[in-house]
């Protein structure tokens, strides 16, 4: 009875310790960081990608995260992605991930617009306009952007998030 009341007593003192007191360290968050990439059109993945430079390199460690995509959208939409590997995304991995997802919100404004893009001969210097899809896509066509830098954070609740930084350069020419 007496080695009962002793466990007993050693057991609340346990749940009391373990409740009061705190076990794991506070959440830091990760520091951001910026990922910078050469010109990388975002139409052509492909090329893009066979041109990177330690292209299996692990740049964010981490297998899941919210690609948050602004530019040329005037309602911005926030993804999740999922790295192909566990140890997380690969510089070639984020460039593929980024330009999938680009050419996927182009389509699903093209399917949900009922203002569809004026034919390029006819825009003349005013660049694409405004459609009315579910993005708002304005000004650029997806050959016009391109992907020069990739800037993430990671929140103190593990929430990563993936934002691409995205410029215009028209494409060049070819001469005949």
């Amino acid at each position: 009875m007496t080695y009962a009341v002793l466990l007993i007593l050693g057991l609340a003192a346990i749940w009391w310790w373990t409740s009061h007191v705190p076990v794991s360290p506070p959440l830091v968050p990760e520091l951001s960081a910026r990922i910078p990439f050469p010109a990388i059109r975002l139409d052509d993945p492909g090329t893009a990608i066979a041109n990177l430079d330690r292209k299996d390199e692990i740049v964010i460690p981490h297998e899941y995260a919210t690609l948050v995509i602004k530019f040329p959208l005037t309602k911005p939409v926030s993804l999740a992605v999922t790295a192909p590997i566990e140890a997380g995304f690969t510089r070639a991995a984020l460039v593929e991930t980024i330009c999938e997802q680009y050419e996927n919100v182009y389509d699903i404004e093209e399917a949900t617009a009922t203002t569809k893009p004026l034919p390029p001969d006819e825009r003349a210097r005013l660049g694409r306009n405004r459609t009315d899809g579910l993005y708002g896509i304005w000004g650029h066509d997806l050959p016009e952007l391109v992907l020069t830098a990739v800037h993430w954070t990671r929140s103190p609740d593990s929430r990563v998030h993936i934002e691409p930084h995205v410029e215009v350069r028209p494409k060049p020419e070819l001469t005949a």
